[in-house]
């Protein structure tokens, strides 16, 4: 596909959706197409090469990889535990092992508890935290799992961890340093408040999980690096073993709603030849996604200024499958609810406090039935049943968006005892 052709369904998208900035690189073995399209755009002045956007959570990729490097190289090691290497480490948490956090199967809670200031001291919080669930048996999102494997990385090289990845994997790859927070070189950040230069956003301890900056040729020659079909450069970076290794669920642990499986790092979309890579992200008003297909050397980077591009990045997939690519996303919600009305009734015994660490999720019912849960954001979805453990999440204010999820009941008891939704695993507090 040609970048005319893919500014054309920019175009289109940025104006259905009001979003004032979206980019979009495409790169396939003929080159890679890049496209731009918005107000922003046209506006007196701009420049498309110096747009610099969050990637988010899709900086967990480049902290994956970064790892992945120093364990070819004998630095750090899957499967050692973690306790090994950082003191003090909660006992509760002993079984912790680097491969268990790069596939967010190490039962850590989500978000590092309280204010821990540095690195050292968030990595000595999450784990005395207690676990979830015992390392590698579920799969629960963990923004502050990352902050331990930036840990780790910062341990085993004696650097910073925006030293390390500048010096290990955003220099050889040609892309200039930008961390959310830090100084951009050249560039700046757009969010719905207009352009402004990147400010400080996210707390030191967590910037292995979000907080790099850059553009979609960035994302799209990161993405490179993980083809069937990549260069010598690239292999040299990163050898075959380790690509394969984040490539492939290490457990057998469902990312129910999310995606089909987890690698270390990637998102896994489909399975075999068809096999898709990917990460979905949004921060500070903005959105971001990258897709690669590994056997048809395909890699697919969007960003957006406004939340509103995760509905525009889904159109546009939609748009890129009806002229090709296949290209892989979440699994779809299940089409109709499990009775003809009241659909939510279905579900068990699920109102009160879900928890995951110190976030908390509220699941009530109204006058009527419905069961409403609220989220840490104050975001309010309309549940429906599917099944008996199934449902589907409608936001109040966007009801044709919906959402996986499901409960997980107690074998003895019967009663719903964990909820796995938007990635996370809560437990039920009352």
């Amino acid at each position: 596909m040609d970048a005319r052709r893919l500014g054309e369904m920019l175009g289109e998208l940025a104006h259905r959706h009001r979003i004032s900035a979206v980019q979009c690189a495409l790169r396939g073995p003929g080159g890679t197409s890049v496209a731009r399209a918005g107000e922003f755009f046209a506006g007196e002045g701009s420049t498309a090469e110096s747009i610099t956007l969050p990637f988010a959570s899709v900086t967990k990729l480049f902290t994956a990889t970064v790892a992945m490097q120093l364990v070819t190289d004998g630095d750090l090691d899957l499967d050692e535990p973690v306790r090994d290497r950082l003191s003090p480490w909660a006992d509760a948490a002993s079984g912790v092992t680097l491969r268990h956090l790069l596939s967010h199967c190490s039962g850590l809670v989500c978000d590092a508890p309280g204010e821990p200031g540095s690195a050292a001291r968030a990595a000595t919080a999450t784990a005395a935290a207690g676990l979830l669930f015992p390392p590698g048996s579920a799969f629960s999102y963990s923004n502050a799992g990352f902050t331990v494997v930036g840990r780790l990385i910062e341990t085993a090289t004696g650097m910073s961890w925006r030293q390390a990845v500048t010096d290990f994997l955003l220099g050889p790859l040609d892309i200039a340093p930008a961390f959310l927070g830090g100084a951009v070189r050249g560039g700046h950040v757009i969010t719905r408040n207009g352009t402004v230069p990147i400010a400080p956003a996210v707390p030191r301890a967590a910037e292995p999980a979000a907080a790099l900056a850059g553009r979609v040729e960035d994302l799209a020659a990161f993405g490179g690096l993980f083809l069937d079909d990549r260069d010598g450069a690239s292999r040299a970076l990163l050898d075959d073993e380790a690509v394969a290794a984040m490539r492939q669920p290490p457990f057998d642990a469902a990312p129910f709603g999310l995606a089909d499986a987890w690698g270390l790092g990637w998102a896994l979309y489909g399975t075999g030849s068809g096999r898709w890579l990917g990460l979905d992200a949004a921060g500070a008003g903005t959105a971001c996604h990258v897709r690669v297909h590994p056997a048809s050397g395909t890699v697919l980077a969007f960003q957006a200024d406004s939340a509103a591009g995760a509905a525009a990045w889904g159109d546009l997939v939609t748009l890129l499958r009806a002229e090709g690519p296949a290209v892989g996303m979440p699994p779809a919600g299940a089409a109709a609810p499990s009775t003809a009305t009241g659909g939510d009734r279905a579900l068990p015994d699920c109102t009160g406090r879900w928890v995951n660490g110190e976030t908390v999720y509220r699941i009530s019912r109204t006058a009527s039935g419905t069961a409403v849960l609220e989220d840490d954001d104050g975001t309010e979805y309309h549940l429906s049943g599917h099944g008996v453990r199934v449902f589907s999440a409608r936001p109040a204010e966007k009801p044709d968006t919906e959402h996986l999820g499901r409960f997980l009941t107690d074998p003895e008891s019967g009663r719903a005892t964990l909820m796995q939704f938007g990635g996370r695993l809560m437990r039920r507090a009352a």
